[in-house]
């Protein structure tokens, strides 16, 4: 009995389930059964007529769900003597994954984490992102209600710091999701 009640406590737990929403579950499920039952009860006794009254509260609590997924991002750049020249960085072809359930949409912070590079601006987003020498933090509206979006191809163009030497360099720029 404790394995069989072990094993639907962990199915209902990957469920997203809690024993009590299963309780309030089953309760709701043998309320009615319970009523029939006592209406075809041929048992009166008392002198006036026998009421049943039952009130069920149930709530739904679904869980905020913030995902993101960097797809072709390179994990590293070459930087050339023409880039230097030229003062940036155009780099195209990376998609980002977002999935965020939240009404009040979420907000996408972006941050150069190389000294290489002085500025990045993300194109292809529904809100152009720019970041300097501080963080940017740029509100995103909700996507809830609509069907789930493809990846976002995006174009990244990263400024050069005026002494900058060519060679290869780890990505720099880190992005994630906060809630607004």
């Amino acid at each position: 009995m404790d394995q069989e009640r072990a094993r639907t406590s962990r199915r209902t737990a990957s469920l997203g389930v809690t024993p009590a929403c299963v309780r309030i579950i089953v309760a709701g499920l043998c309320l009615p059964l319970a009523q029939l039952a006592f209406a075809a009860s041929d048992t009166i006794s008392g002198a006036g007529a026998l009421t049943a009254r039952a009130s069920i509260d149930v709530a739904i609590s679904i869980p905020r769900v913030m995902q993101m997924r960097l797809i072709g991002h390179p994990a590293a750049l070459e930087v050339t003597a023409e880039d230097i020249a030229r003062g940036s960085i155009t780099v195209n072809g990376p998609s980002i994954d977002l999935v965020v359930n939240d009404r009040a949409g979420y907000d996408l912070r972006a941050e150069l984490v190389n000294a290489v590079f002085t500025a990045v601006r993300i194109a292809g987003l529904p809100a152009t992102v720019q970041a300097g020498s501080a963080p940017a933090i740029v509100r995103m509206p909700s996507m809830t209600g609509r069907s789930r979006p493809q990846p976002m191809p995006v174009a990244y163009e990263l400024q050069l710091a005026a002494d900058a030497l060519p060679g290869r360099y780890s990505w720099p720029v880190a992005l994630s999701l906060q809630q607004p």
